[in-house]
């Protein structure tokens, strides 16, 4: 009779200590402070939106207008620039082949001019007009007038020669900070460019091997979605906030509105980004200062907005 409840007297013993266990065991994660919070308007009523960092002369796409082995970089990621500081250098050698021809064609047009001037004098110092022909004098006439020409135009190839060799070494157009370069010495700077692993969707779509813009000051892009635009009033104050750490957050300036609704595209990083509802674009700027942020970064942005209310009456 003992043994019969033995056993299940022995599971019942077994459950009910991995029971006790359990819950003697168990303890409760603490969750973790948010350390930083999202960001929250500072204003009663607002218009929420996301800005894009980006330099005050817009982000410039430096080109080249030669398909061309580049020689020399002079700048990198980061550096500053003035205006017509050099940027990098193509190869010109062929350029410095055709200048010694345009300029060994042009010493070859004038000792041509200077005959034809001497054979031209000969028949204009003739007292006589009998003694020279019409045809001969004509015919000295406009070879001198040619050679005149051919001068003009060896004068304009040794410029177009010159010229290239100027335009082959590609200068800042603005002073600001190179964002970014996808062109390194021993690589064709195409006219159309081919992009290499480190572009980046931004160049892509810009074409570009070089990225520079004016960051004194930046300026945010953002953007308003249409359903919010009825809302906005030009010149409202705006506040931008870092996402990671809401606590970094500076006012922004009012620069201009583009009065025009277009295609949003998402942040999402790729060559073709997906586009999925129209946005107003607002453009404020502000100083970077010691401020941890860069071109390209995303900004959380609130706009001062009157009350929704006010605006329907209005």
């Amino acid at each position: 009779m003992t043994r019969k409840y033995l056993l299940p007297l022995l599971a019942l013993c077994g459950a009910l200590l991995g029971l006790f266990i359990v819950f003697k065991t168990q303890k409760k994660v603490a969750v973790p402070p948010i350390l930083f919070p999202p960001a929250v308007s500072p204003y009663e009523n607002s218009i929420a939106g996301a800005g894009i960092i980006e330099a005050s002369s817009n982000n410039i796409a430096v080109g080249t207008p030669f398909n061309e082995i580049v020689t020399k970089v002079h700048v990198t990621e980061g550096d500053r620039v003035q205006v017509g500081d050099i940027l990098f250098e193509l190869d010109l050698r062929n350029f410095n082949a055709q200048l010694e021809v345009a300029k060994a064609s042009l010493n070859e047009a004038i000792v041509v001019l200077e005959d034809k001037r001497k054979q031209f004098s000969f028949y204009e110092r003739v007292k006589d007009p009998r003694a020279v022909s019409e045809q001969a004098y004509q015919l000295a006439h406009y070879a001198f007038l040619e050679a005149e020409k051919n001068v003009q135009i060896a004068q304009a190839n040794l410029e177009v020669a010159q010229s290239n060799i100027d335009r082959s070494i590609i200068r800042a157009p603005i002073s600001g900070a190179i964002f970014q370069v996808n062109i390194h010495p021993g690589e064709l700077a195409p006219v159309n460019p081919f992009f290499s692993n480190q572009s980046t969707a931004q160049t892509v779509s810009q074409g570009s091997i070089m990225l520079m813009g004016a960051i004194d000051p930046f300026q945010v892009r953002i953007d308003i979605d249409e359903d919010d635009a009825w809302r906005y009033k030009e010149g409202a104050r705006a506040t931008g906030f870092v996402r990671g750490n809401s606590n970094i957050n500076f006012p922004l300036d009012f620069f201009k509105l583009e009065p025009y609704i277009i295609p949003k595209s998402s942040f999402t990083g790729q060559t073709t980004e997906r586009v999925d509802t129209r946005v107003l674009q607002v453009l404020y700027n502000f100083e970077k200062g010691d401020l941890p942020v860069y071109a390209g970064q995303v900004l959380d942005i609130f706009i001062e907005s009157e009350p929704i209310n006010t605006v329907v009456q209005r």
